[in-house]
């Protein structure tokens, strides 16, 4: 390859005529960009498989339509991550994020902002505040939510990660499962040190009950935590007295810190969120059929499912939503009836044009592991679901598995130009119940 500078350099320039120099410093800088005359393609790696998903979303398009007229002629591009990433050195798991000032590594739709509550979650959301804040010491350590599936434990963990991207830098934060915790913490720390980050982040750490052995390392990481004043943050489904697999250690560890109840989004909650939700794609609805809608479904992963459709039936049909195009939506979306694992494993089986059971099955046929792939990455977008509970669902695979499988896809989405309108539309038919 040839010396990157050079390249780097001229597309910025020719980038500064459309776009701000904020900008620029935000997705453009850290790229590393260089020719390949070999191959006369451009490659562009990132810092880390996340920066490339938020590229993709914030100057991809940009950053394309200056190539030809600066670099002359039609160029392939070739997007990797670096390869430091993947190092010892380096964080592991797909949500270790270098903070980006100005972007959220964690997904942008998760922001405290849009975190809709009312009276009844209103606690939650200021301790979350509380915790964003700057200090020399985490006043709840740890800090545990739990509450029931859809109550937004997911969303407002990952808003806090957001948030505190603004505060500390290069890979503080670590997100992801107990089993990917307990991997970290053996990797890099010891009994008077939780290890190289500042911040961590477990979804779904009801997962541990019944598991005493994987609760002892649990433990030990929770007292390195404690010592080492580090911020911990659990989402737990349904409260810790709840599960009785959970260890006398374990538990009072837990309940160590500050635990915060989310409660169900009540109608109020709903009708605020059928709002936002159509203001963002753009659907046009009388407030009697946003009413409607907030009545029909109780969780907001069915009700943003509905309206998901709703939007994409405006789109293809050119025609504003009637009252009895809502009805009829609803009736085949099936009521009160959320998304399921397995309604994404039939409705990708009927995408591929594969047997269900296939997907659950350990065959490697280049079709069907994409497929499956694409399984795993559909069901950590849609359902939130912790690597280790995708595994299981899939026929008990590792969670390494599962995680390289939603890489793959997250890089398939960079490289190829329509994955995006793909996955999109499968989310769609994922929300349909008749198929």
């Amino acid at each position: 390859m040839s010396n990157t500078m050079p390249v780097k350099d001229a597309l910025r320039a020719h980038l500064a005529r459309r776009c701000t120099e904020e900008e620029l410093r935000n997705w453009y800088d850290p790229l590393h960009i260089a020719m390949d005359q070999e191959k006369s393609r451009l490659t562009v790696m990132f810092p880390h498989r996340l920066f490339g998903a938020w590229f993709a979303k914030t100057g991809q398009e940009a950053f394309e339509s200056c190539l030809a007229p600066c670099l002359g002629g039609d160029i392939p591009v070739h997007y990797a991550v670096l390869q430091q990433d993947t190092q010892a050195d380096a964080p592991l798991f797909p949500f270790s994020a270098r903070s980006v000032r100005g972007g959220k590594p964690f997904g942008e739709a998760f922001t405290l902002e849009n975190f809709i509550v009312n009276k009844k979650n209103f606690f939650p959301l200021a301790i979350a505040r509380e915790v964003t804040k700057p200090q020399q010491e985490p006043n709840y350590n740890p800090l545990v939510y739990y509450g029931k599936s859809g109550s937004g434990k997911t969303h407002i963990l990952r808003a806090i990660a957001n948030e505190l991207c603004a505060a500390y830098d290069y890979h503080a934060i670590f997100y992801g499962s107990i089993a990917e915790l307990v991997q970290e913490y053996e990797h890099h720390g010891n009994a008077s040190n939780a290890g190289r980050y500042q911040v961590y982040f477990v979804d779904d750490i009801h997962l541990a009950a019944g598991n005493f052995s994987l609760q002892e390392k649990l433990v030990v990481f929770l007292d390195a935590c404690l010592y080492g004043k580090k911020q911990l943050v659990c989402a737990c489904s349904g409260s810790l007295a709840s599960h009785r697999g959970f260890s006398e250690s374990l538990r009072s560890r837990l309940e160590l810190g500050l635990i915060a109840a989310l409660q169900n989004p009540d109608i109020d909650v709903r009708m605020r969120f059928a709002q936002a939700q159509c203001a963002l794609h753009g659907i046009s609805l009388a407030q009697e059929h946003m009413l409607l809608l907030a009545q029909r479904c109780e969780h907001l992963r069915y009700l943003s499912g509905v309206l998901l459709k709703i939007a994409a039936y405006k789109k293809h049909t050119q025609h504003e939503i009637a009252p009895q195009d809502i009805e009829k939506i609803l009736q085949h979306s099936g009521e009160h009836s959320p998304i399921t694992p397995q309604d994404i494993i039939r409705r990708v089986a009927k995408h591929f044009s594969l047997p269900p059971e296939e997907l659950m099955n350990n065959q490697r046929k280049p079709a069907l592991v994409f497929a499956r792939q694409m399984t795993m990455y559909l069901c950590r977008e849609i359902l939130g679901l912790s690597y280790p509970a995708i595994g299981q669902i899939l026929g008990g695979k590792d969670h390494s598995t599962v995680m390289y499988g939603i890489k793959k896809i997250e890089n398939y989405i960079v490289t190829h130009k329509n994955a995006h309108t793909e996955i999109t539309e499968l989310k769609h038919l994922c929300a349909q119940r008749h198929y």
